[in-house]
């Protein structure tokens, strides 16, 4: 799923970048700057910040438990938001 029309940017990509920062410190503050500066873009209208922040939060949150749980921070490849998500 497109999340960001401006910079085409698809939910699974957002999930990536969120999984390779928090391999390198589960403790990061994530944010949509940090996100965009990870993927090479900018921010450019904003109508998209709130479901990145969404984004963020929930599958952190996700990532988070499953390396406290001490399984493998990543899933499957997908477009299609996780069942579990809120």
């Amino acid at each position: 799923m497109i999340v960001c029309s401006c910079n085409v940017i698809a939910r699974r990509e957002i999930e990536a970048v969120i999984e390779e920062i928090l391999a390198e410190d589960p403790y990061a503050v994530l944010t949509p700057g940090l996100l965009y500066h990870r993927l090479g873009r900018r921010g450019k209208c904003g109508g998209c910040f709130p479901h990145v922040s969404r984004i963020l939060v929930e599958h952190g949150d996700f990532v988070r438990a499953r390396i406290a749980a001490g399984v493998p921070a990543e899933r499957a490849p997908t477009d299609e938001p996780r069942s579990d998500a809120a």
